[in-house]
C-alpha cells in the first residue's frame, strides 16, 4: 500500500509540473518539477530573501534570482532602510549574479549601525523581492535571545518549528547546527505518504544535484519566512554532502558509482555557499562572533576541515590513537584561543554530542562513535585544556541527534561544561522507528547509562531556545505538535537554567 501511494504521488507531481510548464515558462531556471511549488506573484524572487553572518556593523543580504531564460549574467539592485517603507533609504547598491553561481545573489553590507534593526529588499528587472528583516549584532547587549536548529528533513514532514521560530518576535538570531538539507532520493529515507518528495528523486552527487536540492527546500513556505524575518549563523554537518562524511569521504559516499569524493565534497560545498546567507571564508567554515563582552558565540566544523575516518568499533586498538581527529589541529588551537576571550559566555555551536553518549542497544550497548566518542583522545585534549585553564561558562549546543538531551559534560568527575543537544526540526527519532513502550525503556537506558545527562526526549520534535544574560543561561526545548501537517501550534515545552559559574544544570 505504502508504495503504490508512494508511486501515484510521485506520478502526479511529475504530470502536474509537465502540464503546468506553458510555453512563457519552459525555459525558466529552474528545475520543471519544482514549478507546482512556486509562487507565481513572487517572480522572479520565487525563493525569497535571507540575511546571515551579523556582526556589530555589518550582515550579509541574500537572494535568487530565477530568470525566465539562461543568462550569463544579469544584473540587480539592493536597498536597506531603517523602516519597512524604505524611507529613507539608508544604504542601496549593485551587484551581478548569473549561471555561474546558480543565479544566487549575495552582498555583504557594511557601514551599518549596531544593535539595529534593518529592513532589505532586492530588485530586478523592475521587480522587488519580499522585504527581509535583518538586525546586528549589539555593542552591550544585557541580554540575547537565540534559537539553535539541526536536522531538516524535507520528506520527514513539514518545517512547522521554522514557521514558530519565524513568529517568535523575541528571537535575535538563528543558529543551523547542520543536516539544513539531506542528499537522499526519494523515499530512501522519510516519509513519502506526507506527499513531500524529494528533488532530484535520485541521490545527489553533481553541483546541479545539491543546487536543485536546496532550491527544494528554500521553496518550503515556512523556511522561506523564518529566513525573511531573522538572520542565521550557519555551519555544516554531514548530510549537506553524504552521511557520515570526514575530511576524506563518506559512509555514504561509493566512488565505484558516484565518482570521486574530492569533486562531490566541491559540489556539496559550492552550493552550501551559494545558497545561504553565510561570510564565506578562505579556507575554513569554523569561526566566531563576538557578541558585546556576553557571548563569544563559537561555530565549530567538525566534518570536513579535520575528521579523521570514524572507527564504529570501539575495541579496535586504533580507537583512542592520539592522531585521530574531529577537529584538527589547526582549528584546535583556534578553539582554545576563542575559550580564553574575554566574553562572559563562551557558547560553542557543535555538530555532534561532546559528552559521553552510550546508547542503548538490542544487544547492550555502546559509544556513539560518530560523535566525540569515537575521537576520545580530542575530546580529552579539549577538555582538559577547558578544566586546567579554569575556563568558565562553557555551554555547548550539539546538533546531529535528533533527540533532546541536557548534560552536565565530565572531565575527570567534575562537570567542565554544560550541553544542550537539540531535537531534529522533523527528522526522524526513536518515534518513527519503534513502539511508545520501547521509547521508554530506550529513554530509561540512556539515563542509567549516562548519569551526567538529567534530561531525555526520544520522540519530540522542534528546536532550543537559549535566553542568555550574565546571570544566567535559560534552555528552553521547543516542540511542535506535529510534523505531517502544516500547525505552527507548540506542543510542550521543557526549561533548564544554568547559573553562571556553575556548570550545572537545573530544572525550571
Amino acid at each position: 500500500m505504502r508504495l503504490m501511494m508512494y508511486l501515484a504521488l510521485l506520478t502526479a507531481h511529475f504530470s502536474y509540473a509537465q502540464e503546468n510548464i506553458n510555453p512563457s515558462r519552459d525555459s525558466l531556471q529552474i528545475d520543471p518539477l519544482l514549478i507546482p511549488l512556486i509562487d507565481t506573484a513572487l517572480a522572479p524572487f520565487y525563493h525569497g530573501v535571507a540575511s546571515g553572518d551579523p556582526t556589530n556593523n555589518s550582515v550579509i543580504i541574500w537572494t535568487r534570482i530565477t530568470p525566465e531564460k539562461e543568462l550569463e549574467e544579469l544584473p540587480v539592485m539592493w536597498e536597506i532602510s531603517e523602516n519597512r517603507f524604505f524611507d529613507p533609504i539608508i544604504k542601496r547598491g549593485s551587484s551581478s549574479t548569473g549561471k555561474f553561481r546558480d543565479y544566487t545573489v549575495k552582498v555583504d553590507v557594511t557601514g551599518v549601525e549596531s544593535g539595529k534593526r534593518y529592513f532589505y529588499r532586492f530588485s530586478y528587472d523592475g521587480k522587488f523581492s519580499s522585504t527581509g528583516t535583518t538586525k546586528t549584532l549589539p555593542e552591550n547587549p544585557q541580554k540575547m535571545n537565540i534559537a539553535f536548529a539541526s536536522c531538516s528533513n524535507y520528506e520527514w514532514g513539514y518545517f512547522n518549528a521554522y514557521g514558530i521560530m519565524a513568529k517568535d518576535t523575541t528571537l535575535d538570531l538563528v543558529v543551523h547546527l547542520g543536516d539544513y538539507i539531506y542528499e537522499y532520493g526519494v523515499g530512501k529515507y522519510g516519509d513519502t505518504t506526507i506527499g513531500r518528495l524529494n528533488v532530484p528523486s535520485k541521490e545527489i552527487v553533481s553541483l546541479q544535484d545539491y543546487r536543485t536540492r536546496y532550491s527544494l527546500y528554500r521553496l518550503d513556505k515556512d523556511l522561506n519566512k523564518v529566513h525573511e524575518s531573522l538572520p542565521f549563523v550557519t555551519t555544516w554537518d554531514d548530510h549537506e554532502i553524504a552521511n557520515n562524511s570526514y575530511m576524506h569521504g563518506a559512509e555514504n559516499h561509493q566512488s565505484a558509482t558516484e565518482g570521486n569524493w574530492t569533486d562531490r565534497r566541491a559540489a556539496g560545498t559550492k552550493a552550501y555557499y551559494e545558497w545561504l546567507p553565510i561570510r564565506e571564508p578562505s579556507d575554513a567554515l569554523y569561526r566566531s562572533f563576538g557578541i558585546g563582552n556576553l557571548i563569544n558565540l563559537v561555530i565549530l566544523d567538525t566534518r570536513i576541515t579535520g575528521r579523521t575516518e570514524q572507527i564504529y568499533d570501539h575495541t579496535d586498538e586504533a580507537y583512542e590513537n592520539e592522531s585521530r581527529t574531529i577537529l584538527g589541529q589547526r582549528q584546535l588551537e583556534w578553539l582554545k584561543t576563542e575559550l580564553q576571550s574575554h566574553h562572559y559566555w563562551k557558547i560553542i555551536g557543535n555538530q555532534v554530542p561532546v559528552g559521553p553518549m552510550i546508547v542503548p542497544t538490542r544487544e547492550g550497548k555502546h559509544p556513539y562513535m560518530d560523535g566525540w566518542d569515537g575521537y576520545p583522545a580530542e575530546r580529552n585534549r579539549v577538555l582538559h585544556y577547558i578544566k586546567n585553564k579554569q575556563i568558565k561558562n562553557v555551554a555547548i549546543v550539539t546538533g546531529d541527534y535528533h533527540s533532546a538531551f541536557a548534560m552536565e559534560t565530565p572531565f575527570s568527575d567534575t562537570s567542565v561544561a554544560v550541553e544542550f543537544v537539540v531535537p531534529s526540526i522533523n527528522s526522524s527519532n526513536y518515534d518513527e522507528h519503534t513502539d511508545s513502550a520501547t521509547v521508554v525503556q530506550a529513554k530509561n537506558a540512556y539515563l542509567a547509562y549516562n548519569p551526567h545527562i538529567s534530561y531525555c526526549n526520544l520522540q519530540d520534535h522542534g528546536y532550543v531556545k537559549l535566553k542568555i544574560n550574565k546571570e544566567s543561561i535559560l534552555s528552553e526545548f521547543v516542540y511542535i505538535t506535529t510534523k505531517t501537517e502544516p500547525d505552527h501550534s507548540v506542543k510542550s515545552t521543557n526549561r533548564f537554567e544554568v547559573l553562571s559559574n556553575s556548570n550545572k544544570i537545573s530544572e525550571q
